[in-house]
């Protein structure tokens, strides 16, 4: 039996490593449309903006492209009814490498992704198992502002739960 959590905190690394690679802003668990019942969150949610030629223009926000991450660690987890939220302009499913071809197999890859990244053997990063490529299904329907403006608030939480947990340990 797979150890969900070591399995879940390995793939999360993996993605925080891939977003810093790609010099992405980002933030980890993402919310949409909280207290409605459209309500759901996004493991995470990277952010670069258009910048041709490496200069910021006035349409370097909106041209921008947003990319979206749900981690799953075993079949249990995928079909648990939590996440599998795509929201970006390219979306992946991250898992390992056995569930990526058991999905496969039992065509139950999402149709809203890009693609399924795994981790290599060596577990240091991230390869695209599957592509599929522009897929119209996948591509972005919320303004850049709305996802901007959950990053941010997505980064006031995490903040405040690192404070409240930082007082805890002091008391």
């Amino acid at each position: 039996m797979i150890n969900r959590p070591k399995v879940t905190d390995t793939l999360s690394k993996l993605v925080e490593k891939r977003l810093n690679s790609q010099k992405m802003y980002w933030s980890p668990e993402v919310d949409f449309d909280k207290g409605t019942p459209k309500y759901k969150r996004i493991d995470y949610v990277g952010f670069k903006p258009y910048t041709p030629d490496y200069e910021v223009e006035a349409t370097s926000v909106e041209l921008g492209d947003f990319v979206c991450y749900e981690v799953k660690s075993c079949m249990q987890d995928f079909e648990s009814g939590n996440g599998l939220t795509f929201y970006g302009d390219h979306n992946y499913l991250v898992c390992t490498l056995e569930l990526a071809e058991q999905l496969q197999n039992e065509i139950k890859i999402p149709s809203q992704i890009n693609g399924v990244l795994v981790p290599n053997k060596s577990l240091t990063s991230l390869y695209l198992k599957f592509n599929f490529g522009i897929n119209p299904e996948s591509h972005r329907r919320r303004t850049a502002s709305e996802m901007l403006w959950e990053i941010v608030k997505s980064h006031d939480r995490l903040k405040r739960l690192d404070k409240e947990a930082l007082n805890l340990k002091e008391k």
